[in-house]
């Protein structure tokens, strides 16, 4: 027979597997929604990444990357609110990469400056111009957006320069580049000139290597201004 505290111990220890079994249980429920939720916000961005690439930025409206989804428009719009937000999504994951790939590149870098230099450019421009529908996107609409997107926009820009500012600083260490040069400000200049030679070879249909050409040949020309005399 029990005792007393016996059952007393016995219920109360009941009551707190119930507790705990109840908070297994929704810690469970929770998981499989959060899972459900991430499964959902990737399909969305992989089916805008199609659409945008497929039909173009400008033609892409939220119905079609909610049927290429197979979700409502109302789910397009949770993951993000608008087509350019969903843009600046899908630019944020093609910049990590890039910056990964040249990251890992400048390790490997040899040769002078320009060389070096030009070497983690081409690696940016390849990457661009292989999903050039994306990328022209962007560079075109940050000539418009206004706010949150366009920081967000232009701080994913810039995560691929990283590797160019800390070859810069080396070429100030070096005494290649003038002492009194600000890196930061030298791979702004350089990302600016870039930029707008991205947009030149969209509009005159130059291909990878008159773009790539056109590039060093403005790269030699910045070398040169910002060189230690």
């Amino acid at each position: 027979m029990n005792r007393p505290g016996e059952l007393a111990f016995l219920f109360i220890y009941n009551r707190q597997f119930q507790a705990g079994a109840m908070r297994d249980e929704s810690r469970r429920r929770l998981t499989r929604r959060d899972a459900r939720k991430q499964e959902t916000h990737h399909q969305v961005i992989q089916a805008a990444r199609r659409v945008f690439l497929d039909e173009g930025y400008e033609r892409a409206t939220i119905k079609t990357i909610a049927d290429a989804a197979g979700v409502s428009a109302g789910t397009v719009l949770n993951v993000a609110p608008t087509k350019s937000a969903l843009l600046v999504v899908i630019l944020g994951e093609e910049y990590e990469a890039i910056r990964d790939s040249v990251d890992r590149l400048e390790a490997a870098l040899s040769g002078n400056l320009l060389d070096r230099l030009s070497a983690l450019v081409q690696v940016i421009m390849e990457a661009q111009l292989r999903h050039e529908e994306l990328f022209a996107a962007a560079i075109a609409h940050t000539w418009l957006w206004t706010g949150d997107s366009y920081t967000e926009a232009a701080a994913q820009m810039s995560q691929a320069w990283g590797a160019v500012e800390r070859l810069l600083a080396k070429g100030v260490e070096k005494g290649e580049l003038r002492r009194d040069l600000a890196p930061a400000d030298a791979a702004r200049l350089i990302e600016d000139c870039y930029t707008g030679i991205v947009r030149r070879a969209r509009g005159e249909q130059l291909d990878r290597s008159a773009a790539s050409a056109l590039m060093r040949s403005r790269l030699e020309l910045v070398i040169k201004g910002l060189a230690a005399h």
